[in-house]
């Protein structure tokens, strides 16, 4: 059995239109189903158009895309869901292609409108060349979806996939968030050539250029902590460690080639780029560690499989052996400088070995208290 959930809000012109072909595709198909209306609080006439038409219709009291989608496809009575927009941009007489993937054992299937045919005037250019080409590379970078237009709104499921992606959000970043939970579950994903056709409604869209843009990056970076942390926390201390290799061993080699003044001011700059890195990648691995991503392991597994072996013991050995380098570093420093102990260095190296110390030791002490706070979530003692 087919159900087709269309949400609207105040669509009372295009609502019926959509229902009735619906209704048509799966009459021209032969195969049983139903027509959902998931009404999001419209004002109009559009719960009274839908049900004329032919509808079963749900009120949903959360505001928002995707809360319509959430509140009602539970509702549904059909194994395979087939979902599109109540404005008439996408033609439910075209489901066909949808259905035929789905009985292959697809359990998510993605319409491509970059494939199909984009009506003149039915998509803004800057959604068409910038806005849904970009979120989509974005989408295939972080996540490896393999998907060529994550934006488009119509697309089938099997109820059990709905059901197994845990899906959350309320607002348009719905559509962004089925596409890579979807993927993280393992589902069985393709994609099809999906035409769409300049809306036929009285009104402007519900869509937000840049605030729903907005929503769309925000939960692809708040999902994504590898390259949202890890990968500039890491990319910062890289500069700031290779930087201080360098310089030390000119400071060790050939101070002259900068001088001893301007030299230590270079290598103390960089303590920035290290410590503020340092930092990124911490609440980095804190945020992979927090039970959402716990469903979802199939996203950076490299770093799920780090932190399965995690141990409070060793981290608190790590920090307590860069503690005690750092330490003893400042100590072998007061000791030359004050009783002349050990061979005499020069104050460029002097200068850039006590910063190399203070590194060591906010190291330490960013490993120690990290560490505690992981065991907390992972052990979940409180």
């Amino acid at each position: 059995m087919i159900t087709i959930v269309i949400p609207a809000l105040n669509e009372e012109v295009t609502v019926g239109i959509c229902v009735k072909k619906a209704i048509e595709a799966m009459r021209n198909l032969n195969v049983d189903g139903e027509v959902i209306v998931a009404d999001n609080g419209s004002t109009d006439k559009t719960e009274e158009v839908a049900l004329r038409a032919g509808a079963r219709v749900i009120k949903t009291e959360e505001k928002g895309y995707g809360a319509a989608y959430r509140h009602s496809i539970p509702h549904a009575l059909g194994e395979f869901i087939i979902v599109g927009d109540a404005d008439d941009s996408y033609n439910f007489e075209e489901i066909g292609p949808f259905i035929e993937k789905l009985n292959e054992g697809y359990e998510l299937v993605m319409g491509n409108r970059f494939k199909g045919k984009i009506e003149k005037g039915a998509m803004p250019l800057l959604h068409h060349y910038i806005g849904t080409p970009i979120l989509t590379g974005i989408m295939n970078l972080f996540f490896k979806v393999g998907i060529g237009d994550t934006n488009c709104g119509m697309r089938g499921f099997t109820k059990s996939a709905f059901e197994k992606m845990k899906l959350k959000t309320s607002g348009m970043e719905f559509a962004t968030e089925m596409v890579i939970k979807a993927s993280a579950v393992g589902l069985k994903i393709c994609e099809i050539p999906c035409n769409l056709y300049r809306d036929k409604r009285d009104h402007p869209p519900h869509l937000n250029t840049w605030k729903d843009g907005w929503r769309y990056l925000r939960f692809m970076l708040l999902f994504a902590p590898y390259w949202t942390y890890l990968v500039p926390g890491l990319t910062l201390m890289s500069i700031g460690i290779l930087g201080m290799i360098t310089l030390f061993v000119r400071d060790c080699t050939a101070p002259q080639l900068l001088g001893n003044i301007i030299k230590p001011k270079y290598f103390s700059l960089l303590l920035l780029p290290l410590l503020v890195g340092s930092q990124i990648v911490s609440f980095g691995v804190i945020a992979h560690s927090l039970s959402y991503t716990k469903h979802y392991n199939n996203i950076n597994k490299k770093v799920s499989n780090l932190l399965k072996k995690f141990k409070l013991e060793k981290g608190l050995l790590a920090s307590l052996l860069l503690l005690c380098t750092g330490g003893l570093i400042f100590i072998y420093l007061i000791a030359s400088n004050y009783w002349g102990v050990g061979p005499i260095i020069g104050n460029a190296v002097r200068n850039d070995m006590s910063v190399i110390a203070t590194a060591l030791i906010v190291f330490g002490t960013q490993i120690f208290y990290t560490s505690f706070l992981l065991s907390i979530n992972i052990l979940k003692v409180i």
